[in-house]
């Protein structure tokens, strides 16, 4: 049972800020301020910690520490997160994160830096942890846009999570049944991915991620929704679209990501993935027996060897 003294919400009332740091259980201290800036937690590894959670920055600190030890003024208890890792710096007006030599690096829009200003909607990645930057006059509007965005959106995909896959896939097995128009489904997920994890470590296996899903997202229509069912597996769902139109997809997003090259700290990784295809009928009721059916076909390209469709 959650002790009543911790926030548990999305929405929940920001802290007093009398004292200079508050502390939220799940590992992440926050700084006194309350005015234009802030950071907002949008991704920890697997849900863990204050996700939602603001980081005011308009305090009179100049500066501000982040890292795993509890002196910081913000503390990310992971550990993917160094000591010491990174430091938010204000010059000018303008807010800069500087990394700190950090083992696993700092990320500003999943590119690496050193030493970089901020600008409004910017994404930070400190290890397991991606956190928003916002700034500016309507900064409530900007806190509540990007709430709602985390309700529907995987942090560190951007594709849709499951919950909204779910409501969306509920919809339109509800159209299919009512007009009988052709819907179809796609599940696929990353070949051996335990091994890339094993191998090139988590921040690799989440760059991975990203990837293969920024390429599938390149490639999906209007009125198509892609989404991230679980760990490294993934859905698309596809409205009026035949079994055919499914897998002459699906075989285009096979070939897509077997031939991109991922790249993670200057080491090349081999990616690819199994999918399964499948479409709906009369006798599929609910959006998790269609799940099923793709499922089976999915696990089946995977028992014939991987890095190929079944439908």
């Amino acid at each position: 049972m959650a002790n009543p003294k911790e926030p548990t919400d999305l929405l929940d009332a920001e802290p007093n800020w009398q004292a200079r740091t508050q502390v939220i259980r799940g590992g992440i201290e926050r700084p006194v301020g309350g005015g234009s800036d802030c950071l907002v937690v949008i991704y920890t590894r697997e849900g863990r910690g204050p996700l939602g959670k603001r980081v005011p920055l308009d305090g009179p600190l100049l500066e501000l520490t982040i890292g795993r030890d509890v002196g910081n003024a913000v503390v990310l208890d992971y550990d993917s997160v160094s000591r010491h890792h990174a430091r938010l710096a204000r010059r000018e007006n303008v807010w800069w994160l500087i990394d700190n030599n950090s083992t696993n690096g700092t990320y500003v829009n999943d590119h690496a830096t050193k030493e970089t200003p901020l600008r409004n909607g910017d994404r930070i990645k400190i290890g397991d942890v991606i956190l928003k930057y916002l700034s500016g006059e309507d900064l409530e509007a900007e806190f509540m846009s990007t709430i709602s965005q985390m309700m529907v959106t995987d942090g560190l995909t951007q594709a849709h999570n499951k919950r909204h896959l779910l409501e969306q896939l509920d919809n339109e097995l509800n159209r299919s049944a009512r007009h009988g128009r052709p819907l179809g489904l796609i599940m696929f997920d990353i070949d051996h991915f335990k091994t890339v994890n094993d191998t090139y470590g988590h921040l690799a296996g989440d760059h991975v991620l990203r990837d293969v899903a920024g390429l599938v997202r390149g490639r999906i229509r209007r009125g198509e929704v892609f989404g991230r069912y679980g760990g490294e597996e993934f859905a698309l769902l596809l409205p009026e679209t035949n079994a055919q139109g499914g897998v002459t997809l699906a075989q285009e997003l096979r070939a897509l990501v077997a031939n991109h090259d991922f790249v993670f700290d200057n080491q090349h990784i081999t990616v690819t993935i199994s999918l399964g295809v499948a479409q709906w009928s009369p006798g599929i009721r609910t959006a998790e027996e269609f799940i099923r059916v793709a499922d089976a076909k999915l696990y089946q390209a995977k028992r014939d060897g991987r890095n190929r469709v079944a439908a």
